[in-house]
């Protein structure tokens, strides 16, 4: 029989879930209430927890997980207690939120991740969204976003130069130059202990450490860097994306392949029109929780953008992981052939002889 849960109820779930992304915050030195994003608490718990976690977690003067972790741990199983289905009913992760007792599993950042996220997209607070929105109020060509998303994920930290020559070149960006703007932040503080990724613009924690390619620390000292939802939804997922095109086009320029990032205004990620007309529609999938990955892919499909075949794509470095690979198989049912990135390539490699 399926309960009815509280507010109150509820409530606790969340704020289990948040504790994540604040001790997260806290570890980095960033402030625990970020006034610019949509929160999902009131800046005063948010300012008490920190208080209360700080006498926690500080260790020697440097800061330690394991305190933090293990009263969210205790959360969960506390509403466990309550109720054994509860996690079933709200959809709470399967998997420990506690690695090896010293960091956050990847289920545990992936679900907090999740929660924030979808947060700011009720809110149309999300990057994302808000371009496409904007896009489309403005009835500019949907090539625009993928102008602009390309831009970002390959700048993370743009000189008032690269901006200068983006405007420059594309004179029919300046409708939504200011939304691109709100993608970066003044550039944060960092140092040895907090240096900031290259690659994506965020900091090296341990999810990006999970990252292919996105592991090495920005040398220098920059103006402005992404803010932390364009990192986590743009950046980040983008890089298989480019990854494949720029694989895709070496190995099909001479044969008449076709590759378009997010075709009809991210209705896919990839678009691939081989030699012969047929046309393949990509999904890539670049996640730290398996289980997570298999529940959302059960729903998901790819948009109809004139395909004969639709696949998700896994970056071969989760692929090459055995648990995760038999974690996903286990649990995904759906139709759309997953295959990793190099799978994938072979595939094409195939059909073009």
């Amino acid at each position: 029989m399926k309960m009815e849960w509280s507010k109150e109820e509820i409530l606790f779930i969340k704020l289990c879930k948040g504790l994540v992304q604040i001790c997260d915050r806290i570890n980095r030195g960033e402030p625990a209430y970020q006034i610019d994003s949509a929160q999902p608490f009131p800046q005063a718990l948010y300012e008490a927890f920190k208080a209360l976690s700080l006498k926690w977690i500080l260790r020697d003067g440097e800061m330690q997980h394991p305190s933090i972790l293990c009263m969210v741990e205790a959360a969960r199983k506390a509403v466990e207690a309550v109720e054994p289905t509860f996690s079933e009913l709200v959809d709470f992760p399967e998997e420990p939120l506690i690695e090896n007792k010293s960091r956050p599993s990847e289920e545990c950042e992936a679900w907090a991740s999740d929660f924030d996220l979808n947060l700011e997209r009720e809110q149309n607070q999300s990057y994302i969204p808000r371009l496409m929105a904007e896009i489309e109020g403005l009835s500019l060509p949907h090539s625009t976003y993928t102008l602009v998303r390309r831009f970002i994920a390959e700048n993370p930290f743009p000189s008032d130069f690269t901006l200068a020559s983006l405007r420059d070149k594309n004179p029919d960006i300046d409708p939504v130059y200011n939304l691109l703007m709100k993608a970066y932040r003044d550039a944060p503080p960092q140092s040895e202990s907090m240096p900031l990724c290259k690659v994506c613009g965020g900091y090296l924690d341990c999810a990006a450490r999970e990252i292919e390619g996105c592991c090495e620390a920005l040398e220098g000292r920059v103006d402005r860097a992404p803010i932390e939802d364009t990192v986590i939804c743009l950046i980040r997922p983008s890089l298989i994306e480019l990854r494949l095109v720029k694989t895709l086009e070496q190995i099909g320029k001479q044969q008449g392949l076709q590759v378009e990032l997010w075709p009809q205004l991210d209705k896919a990620d990839l678009k691939v029109t081989l030699p012969a007309g047929d046309v393949w529609a990509i999904d890539a999938k670049d996640w730290g929780s398996a289980t997570k990955l298999a529940k959302d892919l059960n729903q998901d499909t790819i948009a109809d953008i004139g395909q004969s075949q639709s696949f998700f794509v896994v970056p071969d470095y989760r692929w090459n992981n055995l648990a995760y690979k038999a974690a996903l198989r286990s649990r995904y049912q759906g139709s759309i052939e997953v295959l990793s990135e190099s799978e994938f390539v072979q595939r094409v490699r195939r059909v073009l002889g």
